[in-house]
């Protein structure tokens, strides 16, 4: 696989390297408490038989056979699906200059994240509740049911990876858009995701590509102060191998 570009499903894997980009370990993401699964499927048998024998000879009923199942890869298709479709979403994110919309659920991007979640209750209570503000054209149509959220210093591909990572906790990132999901990461409290930005900058550097990583920064660089941090150490990571 190209170290350059990492398509990384976060669901199914255990612990990201942590150390070689010179951070300590850090809990999942969002300030709220979330379970990670590592397989699409796995079960767990608890019981192999009904009854066991005891030292005297005599049968005694076991503990009831119990059988886990569980399966996030179909949860993630059908969750990476619902946000294809404005009709079953609820709030829409107009991201950068061109105003952008990408869509996303109210209910899992609060629980997902504090941020999110003090974000769209700002939304809310700033949001004009008469009907007179309900624009009924054709043009507004389909966004007029929608919490509207302006996101101005994003670029919009990279905050359409950072809303479907929130819901489906996978995400591609590649050396365009790591700074912007470092950035996202950062600013929402998403640590697993931060984790794995780190891990995708680590093995990009060793592998000598660092140079297209940091010509992604630019924008970043001129609304997100984590920004120059993450810069700072892309090339204290660079010497630190040249030297």
């Amino acid at each position: 696989m190209n170290l350059s570009e990492s398509k990384m499903p976060l669901v199914e894997n255990e612990e990201l390297n942590k150390s070689d980009f010179g951070y300590d370990s850090e809990g999942c993401s969002s300030g709220y408490d979330s379970a990670t699964d590592h397989s699409s499927a796995e079960i767990d048998k608890e019981a192999d038989t009904s009854f066991s024998e005891v030292d005297n000879g005599e049968e005694t009923a076991a503990e009831p056979e119990v059988m886990k199942y569980r399966s996030t890869q179909e949860l993630c298709n059908t969750l990476q699906y619902i946000i294809s479709l404005p009709d079953l979403c609820d709030v829409i994110f107009l991201v950068g200059e061109k105003r952008v919309p990408i869509y996303g659920m109210k209910a899992i991007l609060a629980t997902r994240s504090r941020v999110f979640y003090n974000l769209i209750l700002d939304a809310q209570r700033q949001s004009p509740s008469s009907k007179k503000s309900k624009k009924k054209n054709k043009e507004n149509k389909a966004i007029s049911n929608h919490l509207e959220i302006e996101i101005k210093n994003y670029q919009p591909e990279d905050f359409r990876e950072l809303v479907t990572f929130v819901h489906c906790g996978k995400v591609n990132i590649n050396t365009s858009n790591v700074t912007g999901l470092y950035c996202g990461a950062s600013e929402f409290g998403l640590s697993d995701l931060k984790i794995a930005c780190r891990d995708f900058t680590t093995r990009t550097i060793r592998n000598g590509n660092s140079s297209a990583i940091l010509k992604s920064t630019k924008f970043y660089l001129a609304h997100h102060r984590v920004a120059a941090k993450f810069v700072e150490k892309i090339q204290g990571y660079r010497k630190a191998m040249n030297g």
